[in-house]
């Protein structure tokens, strides 16, 4: 039933949190290459 039940909301709330969370990782490293490049 737990098992279940995670398997129904983990992605629901993992899909939003990497839709956010690797974009700002993918920002903030590009920011450091530029800054690092000048």
């Amino acid at each position: 039933m737990t098992g279940d039940f995670a398997a129904a909301w983990l992605p629901v709330v993992f899909v939003p949190i990497i839709g956010i969370v690797f974009p700002a990782v993918f920002i903030v490293l590009v920011g450091r290459v530029i800054t690092a490049a000048e």
